[in-house]
């Protein structure tokens, strides 16, 4: 399955209103090698592929009929429950987040918090009359793909509200140009496709975006709960935009890299196939050495990482996205995790669950 991701936004229409309530979710992803090689300058000399995971973290948006002529939006607090609306634009919500308030004829305000998903109600035409809100249990540049998955919930939400069907390469395809069509975000399109999708993928990725999409071949049903179990997700509570990350990276690195980036993935992937979880992370340690090639300086928080675990039986370290900051995946045998818990002191740390459903309705 192909999803081309270059002028694929439709033309702008009429605004419309919600005519019901529809909350939808989205999962967030890791991958396990091959990220950064879906980005479209290195995707078009000979292709990319990644290889990873939707994982069991997920952005939640709701989408609900508001006043005529005015839009609310909203963006909750990490960890919050449901606030109550509060009449006052840019004030904080209760519970701590963040509440936009604005007539409909009124621009989209260039908020950066915003920003995002006042292009998601563009895209949509949804732009009447409606109240959005958003939940997620991570904060935005958390490195796990958070904001693609905020736009394909969004975009799932609002068409679903309005009565409209939409199939997961279309909203992947829409979401990958709305940051780059719309916001001119320097992103790759793999988070995309995890978030719409979901479990466990073999992507592929050219010039026009990804040319490829297919689940993962696995010849021994005990290889995912295996890797699963060594996998730990350590939050540097660094947080950065990633396509400010991407645009400081040498172009030359960048290709120099490519290749290995592809090769890390196609053995991933090879051992996915053989049942082989040394295999698997084997491919993933090659990946994580090219991503150290392909930018030191967005690296440097997971070797310093590194050094602060060695002798304490890792495996695999890398970092997750486009680096900078975010989560640094770690896998270990699951016997060896107290000691490294303990050396990572007071650090956020998330047992991530793999194969995670694509984005869905949601009840509530």
């Amino acid at each position: 399955m192909s999803i081309p991701c270059a002028g694929s936004l439709s033309a702008p229409r009429t605004l419309r209103s919600p005519l019901w309530r529809a909350a939808s979710s989205a999962p967030m992803r890791v991958s396990f090698a091959g990220g950064g090689s879906d980005l479209p300058g290195i995707a078009r000399q000979d292709g990319g592929r990644v290889v990873g995971a939707a994982i069991d973290l997920r952005v939640r948006v709701i989408v609900e009929p508001f006043d005529r002529g005015w839009v609310r939006l909203e963006l909750a607090a990490r960890g919050e429950g449901r606030a109550e609306p509060h009449p006052t634009e840019g004030a904080g919500a209760a519970g701590g987040g963040r509440v936009l308030l604005r007539r409909r004829a009124d621009p989209p305000r260039d908020d950066v918090a915003f920003r995002l998903i006042e292009a998601t109600l563009s895209a949509a035409g949804v732009g009447d009359g409606v109240a959005l809100r958003v939940e997620s249990e991570t904060s935005p540049g958390a490195g796990l793909g958070g904001s693609a998955s905020v736009a394909v919930a969004a975009l799932f939400a609002l068409r679903a509200s309005i009565g409209e069907a939409v199939a997961p390469e279309d909203l992947a395809r829409e979401a990958v140009a709305i940051e780059r069509e719309r916001l001119c975000n320097a992103c790759g399109a793999q988070d995309q496709v995890f978030a719409a999708f979901g479990g466990l993928l073999d992507l592929a990725f050219d010039a026009g975006g990804c040319s490829g999409v297919r689940p993962l071949a696995i010849g021994c049903p005990d290889l995912v709960p295996a890797l699963s179990a060594g996998l730990l997700l350590v939050d540097t509570e660094v947080r950065r935009v990633s396509g400010e990350v991407l645009d400081r990276m040498d172009s030359g690195s960048a290709c120099d890299a490519k290749g290995e980036l592809v090769a890390a993935a196609g053995e991933v992937a090879r051992g996915f196939e053989l049942g082989s979880l040394s295999l698997v992370l084997s491919g993933m340690r090659r990946g994580a050495a090219a991503k150290v090639r392909l930018s030191r300086a967005a690296s440097a928080i997971a070797l310093s990482l590194e050094r602060r675990l060695e002798g304490l039986g890792v495996e695999v370290l890398r970092v997750c996205g486009a680096g900078g900051g975010g989560h640094i995946l770690v896998w270990a045998p699951a016997e060896r995790h107290a000691r490294i818990l303990e050396a990572l002191g007071p650090s956020l740390v998330r047992r991530p669950a793999l194969g995670a459903p694509g984005v869905r309705l949601d009840g509530g």
